[in-house]
């Protein structure tokens, strides 16, 4: 199916936070607290995707608090943190929203993210991601993840919508 197909079917995006929403760095404050950095430019992009009537979902295989504070400024409701198995919650979005898997969208960057990328129709890797899952994904990023590769997306999809 051409890339221009895919993106029109599209009715969820899911992202992984770590390596895609960040640069995959873990920060520590001096009490412990993990501290994450988000580039403006994917806060935006989120904005796009929402404004063209996609919904946005969050699964990620690590919690934390400075993730939930962003994700509620951002107003994505369908949050799954400290998923280990992903593929349960792709299922569990599935039944709840109504979305076939081909109607469904995932970034990722690592081999966590492969099974849910083999199972949706629009699987998408970062520039910086592992080199199996760019073999998997319909689309690379210019931009590696936590520097702007959700809002590349955001412009390939307004481009198509």
């Amino acid at each position: 199916m051409a890339l221009k197909d895919r993106i029109e079917r599209l009715k969820l995006l899911i992202l992984d936070v770590d390596g895609v929403l960040t640069d995959g760095k873990l920060y520590y404050g001096p009490d412990g607290e993990e501290l994450k950095a988000f580039h403006v430019l994917d806060g935006l992009g989120i904005k796009m995707i929402q404004d063209a009537g996609i919904k946005l979902s969050v699964i990620s295989g690590r919690r934390s608090e400075a993730l939930e504070n962003r994700l509620r400024e951002l107003r994505i409701e369908e949050i799954f943190l400290g998923q280990v198995n992903k593929i349960s919650s792709l299922e569990t979005l599935s039944f709840k929203l109504g979305v076939e898997t081909d109607e469904i969208g995932f970034i990722g960057d690592d081999l966590v993210d492969l099974d849910v990328m083999k199972r949706v129709g629009f699987p998408v890797a970062v520039k910086n991601a592992h080199p199996e899952v760019k073999r998997v994904a319909v689309y690379t990023t210019r931009a590696e993840g936590g520097k702007g590769a959700l809002r590349e997306v955001a412009e390939l999809i307004r481009k198509f919508r």
